[in-house]
């Protein structure tokens, strides 16, 4: 049985690159010996420390923590060391079943609105949504992605561009009455009930328009929307809305997406 290893065969024997070793020993983790030509010789104690150290890294703790740990080790420090990787255990099991809800509920999402009928217009009845928002003088389309990423990191903790919260944007009305159709006044995600919200979209009564495909053709498909709404006997209260229900986080083909047109109406005079 050898008595000393050199660096390669322990960064080999723990699939590991020799500066990890070395960056170890840097922060006082590992602590091999010096041959006479200066090498590295890891002995049964550092293949020890080592097994300590790649456990508790697997749990995310700082290398200071690690070394606190290795210099107080006893088997009081490790009963306390298991109470606190238990604790950060069920922190991850928390995260990883939030995770499997928000995969179950993007399922749903994405099964639903495949098979919806596009081009027809619907009336319903919509309670207040709660959203938060950014807004701008005027957002351009291709900049749509964009201003979400922004309004995302505004609000990391609870909102997420691939999620279970339905994101959007508000066509803006000055340019919609210029003919100009490309332009946005506002992104937002819709938020659930409980959560911190900038507004909410207000109850009532929306006409609906689903249609896939590309953004480019959204003046057709509002001309459709307001010719339905007309023949409804509503009139038009505020700015279109584009909720994205199936998008290019979803699929390459544009010809999957799925855009929900929404427009809050009211009674005709």
């Amino acid at each position: 049985m050898k008595e000393y290893y050199q660096i390669h065969e322990l960064a080999k024997l723990f699939d590991l690159c020799p500066d990890t070793l070395r960056y170890y020993e840097e922060k006082g983790l590992l602590h091999p010996d010096r041959g006479e030509n200066r090498y590295r010789k890891y002995g049964i104690q550092d293949i020890c420390t080592l097994n300590i150290i790649r456990s508790l890294r697997g749990l995310d703790l700082p290398t200071g923590e690690i070394r606190g740990y290795l210099e107080r080790r006893s088997v009081g420090e490790t009963l306390a060391l298991l109470d606190r990787e238990e604790e950060l255990l069920r922190r991850r099991m928390a995260e990883l079943e939030e995770a499997c809800r928000e995969a179950a509920e993007r399922r749903v999402r994405l099964e639903r609105y495949r098979a919806v009928e596009a081009g027809q217009v619907e009336f319903l009845q919509e309670p207040e949504r709660p959203y938060v928002f950014l807004e701008k003088d005027f957002i351009l389309e291709k900049e749509v992605d964009f201003q979400l990423k922004r309004l995302e990191q505004r609000h990391q903790d609870y909102i997420q561009v691939i999620g279970s919260q339905c994101m959007g944007a508000a066509v803006d009305e000055t340019s919609l009455k210029k003919g100009i159709y490309n332009h946005y006044s506002r992104v937002f995600f819709l938020t659930h009930p409980g959560l911190p919200c900038d507004d909410t979209l207000p109850a009532g009564v929306y006409a609906r328009l689903y249609y896939r495909g590309g953004y480019d053709r959204l003046k057709e498909h509002l001309d459709t929307l307001l010719a339905g709404v007309e023949a409804g006997g509503h009139r038009p209260v505020g700015a279109p809305l584009e909720l994205y229900r199936i998008d290019a986080h979803d699929t390459n083909r544009e010809e999957e997406y799925v855009t929900e047109l929404q427009l809050r109406v009211t009674p005709a005079v």
